[in-house]
This record gives structure tokens, C-alpha cells and sequence, in this order.
């Protein structure tokens, strides 16, 4: 067991049996030259917290070494990229707090991205820090011209995109928002990513638990339902795939038209110049294939109402070719297929 005394000094409430060796560079998780992408509740003082899935937090630094300090959310994981390189995952485990992002990197600047992996089930997780070799520096965080945010259920989680076969299921092992097709096509159109996105979640109200209309404007949608400040991110295009679990029993095309129509008009109102994409896919298209006609339909109101920027797109079905994941999830190899067909349609529509 390696515990620096200088760990003693800098974090002395979050010194624990299990931690790594600390670092002596203390940052604290409020530096402006942090940047947090996603939603993230900055109500804690002891630092921001984040319930849905791909939250980010990036830095740019000088050093060959860097940890961070965590909290919460027991199982979650958070994906490490180094220079634009996934390099390891981050499990947060019971009894420790302080985790190795990179160590032994060639002196010079580095840029780091760490992406919660997990969806927001299991409870918030929590930055309290980073940790930096001695003698490094931290820099100017990155900065980003292009905003887009996904909407949606498992699919837009991650569920099970890395997992064998369609014969296992749900575990957060196997679960990667890094690798899901909203943070793929985010990272191919060079934007910044938010993902407001639940396992098992629907359109309508089913009358067993809240849908995601209900539910996504909430900072963290279980944890502390405080509302989000729309205007301290406004994205260009918002990507909406609902309807998978909408579809397990026959839609009615009014109770459909009705319901979308209304978050349309909630994101509207949150994004008054967003492009705004209806999307269905990779898992079906609902139980008679009704709901890229449906979404279709809803566009073209709009349209015909004068607002322009609402558009529809059916994504292709998964292929058993492609690999299937857990409980018949879309593989990471169809998340890319899925963020091929977005990336088409948002540079088609924006002029990206």
C-alpha cells in the first residue's frame, strides 16, 4: 500500500485504504481550467456530480502524470483518453477514491478526456479533483464551436455495446456512452456532446413511470431533480431516438403525434435555433414499422408551420453481421454504422 504524505495534506478526507499514490499538483474540481461536458450539478461544494450517461471532463496539462479524485456512484466507469486515445477504464470501487488517469507520458502537453461510460441507474458520480506530477501544468481547457445533444433510451446509453453476444445481459461492464453512436458522430463532426438518455425509457407516458419528456430537463433526472439552465448550453442539433420501448405493445399514431409534438415544443423552447432530428432505430421501427411514417408526418407539420428545422430519420436495423450485444442491443460496431447515418444527415443539414 502506496499512500503519500502529501495525499495527507492535499485530500485529507479522501484518504483511504485503497487509493493510488497521490500526486503533489492539487487541482481542485472548480477550475475554470476544467472543462465539464454534459450536465453536471454544481450545487456540492466538494464538486460537480453527474447522473447521465457520457457526462466528460477534459483538461489539457504539461507532465508526465495525472490521477483524479471520485466519489460516489459505486460500478460506474469512466473511459480515459490520452491524446485522443482510449487507454483505460476507470471502475469505481468501494474504499477508494483517488484513480490513475496516465502516468510514465512523455514530457510535453497532453490533452486528457475522461467520459462516464455508465447510465445514471446506479446514482451520480462526483469530481473532487486532479491530481498532476510534480512540475506539471495545467492549461487552457479545450473549446468547442459545435453543440449536440442526444435523446433517448438504451440504445443512446451504450447498453451492452461491448458485450459478446446478445446472450448476456445488462451489466455496467459492458456498457460504453465513449462507444455509443451519440459520442461517435459527436467526435466525427468535432462538436461538444450531451447525452439525456435512460435504459427501458419511453416517448409516451406509460403509466408506470415517468418518460423521458418528463424527465429531461432535470440536471440529474433521479438524484436532485433540479431543473437544467438551458442557456448556459445551447446545442445546434438535438438528436431524438425514441420509440423502441414505446413499441412493445401497438402505437396509436395520435397518443404518438401528440406526445412528440409537445417535446418538440419543450426543446423548441430550450433551443429556438436547433435542428431538431426524429429518429428510430437500430432495434425496430415499432411493431408494424409505423413510426418512421409517424415521425415523417410530425416533420412535415412543422414544416408546413414554418419551422423548417425539424426533420426525420430512420436508422437501419441492426444486422446479425454486425454483432449483437447484451439482451439484443445494438453492437459497437452498429453504434458507428447508426453515427455514419447521423453525421450524414447533420452535415447535410447544418452545412458542417
Amino acid at each position: 500500500m502506496r499512500i503519500a504524505l502529501a495525499c495527507l495534506v492535499l485530500f485529507p478526507s479522501l484518504v483511504l485504504a485503497a487509493d493510488v499514490a497521490a500526486l503533489p499538483v492539487a487541482i481542485p474540481a472548480s477550475d475554470q481550467r476544467l472543462h465539464y461536458s454534459g450536465r453536471w450539478d454544481r450545487q456540492d461544494q466538494a464538486g460537480p456530480r453527474c447522473e447521465w450517461p457520457a457526462g466528460q471532463v477534459r483538461f489539457n496539462f504539461e507532465g508526465t502524470a495525472a490521477n483524479i479524485v471520485l466519489g460516489g456512484g459505486k460500478d460506474h466507469a469512466f473511459q480515459v483518453v490520452i491524446d485522443g486515445k482510449p487507454t483505460s477504464v476507470i471502475t469505481l470501487v468501494p474504499g477508494q477514491s483517488v484513480y490513475p488517469i496516465a502516468a510514465d507520458l512523455p514530457p510535453g502537453r497532453h490533452a486528457v478526456e475522461l467520459c462516464k461510460r455508465t447510465e445514471c441507474w446506479g446514482g451520480p458520480v462526483q469530481v473532487k479533483g486532479i491530481q498532476l506530477s510534480a512540475e506539471a501544468k495545467l492549461l487552457d481547457p479545450p473549446t468547442f464551436k459545435r453543440r449536440i445533444e442526444f435523446l433517448g433510451d438504451s440504445i443512446t446509453c451504450g447498453y451492452g455495446n461491448e458485450a459478446a453476444s446478445k446472450d448476456e445481459h445488462f451489466s455496467y461492464k459492458t456498457e460504453n456512452a465513449w462507444l455509443a453512436w451519440g459520442a461517435v458522430a459527436a467526435r466525427a463532426l468535432d462538436a461538444e456532446f450531451s447525452c439525456e438518455a435512460i435504459s427501458g425509457i419511453w416517448l409516451q407516458d406509460n403509466g408506470q413511470k415517468k418518460p423521458l419528456p418528463a424527465l429531461w430537463g432535470n440536471t440529474m433526472p433521479f438524484t436532485t431533480p433540479k431543473p437544467w439552465d438551458f442557456s448556459t448550453w445551447q446545442a445546434d442539433a438535438v438528436v431524438v431516438n425514441l420509440g423502441t420501448n414505446d413499441s412493445g405493445k401497438p402505437i396509436d399514431e395520435k397518443s404518438w403525434h401528440d406526445a412528440y409534438v409537445a417535446f418538440i415544443g419543450a426543446i423548441r423552447t430550450a433551443y429556438p435555433k436547433a435542428h431538431i432530428f426524429l429518429t428510430i432505430g437500430s432495434m425496430g421501427h415499432g411493431k408494424k414499422n409505423e413510426i418512421p411514417g409517424f415521425n415523417t408526418a410530425i416533420a412535415a407539420e412543422f414544416a408546413s408551420k414554418g419551422d423548417a428545422l425539424v426533420h426525420a430519420l430512420a436508422i437501419a436495423n441492426q444486422k446479425m453481421e454486425n454483432g449483437i450485444g447484451a439482451d439484443w442491443h445494438p453492437s459497437a460496431k452498429t453504434h458507428q454504422l447508426m453515427a455514419d447515418q447521423i453525421v450524414v444527415a447533420i452535415r447535410k443539414e447544418l452545412g458542417w
